[in-house]
């Protein structure tokens, strides 16, 4: 009897509206990421020395640690909170990134 009384506290506890939103943010930063190989393709020099596809290895960085496990932990229901905290975290982070890559090309394109 106390099992089921726990289990149904703990239930109670767990954010219901955070699941969605956790799952929205983190499929949202994968699409940025895949976004990414098509911004940097198309800016691209094509006759420099690819050095503008090393931003893809921060970019796989950060959708492996910020994204991936928030995305997991939503998808099955566990440690929402973290999950949040983490997706957050990562689309700050994507932000970050992809404002100093604009500004890398467009430093670049002045010249």
């Amino acid at each position: 009897m106390n099992v089921d009384r726990t289990i149904r506290v703990i239930n109670a506890m767990k954010p219901k509206g955070l699941r969605p939103i956790v799952l929205a943010l983190t499929s949202a930063q994968i699409v940025f990421w895949l976004y990414l190989f098509v911004y940097i393709g198309a800016r691209a020099n094509p006759k420099g020395d690819g050095m503008e596809w090393v931003a893809i290895a921060p970019a796989t960085l950060i959708l492996g640690v910020f994204v991936l496990p928030p995305l997991t932990m939503a998808w099955n229901r566990q440690a929402l909170r973290v999950a949040a905290a983490l997706a957050v975290v990562g689309a700050a982070l994507n932000l970050a990134f992809f404002l100093e890559i604009a500004r890398e090309f467009a430093e670049s394109a002045a010249r």
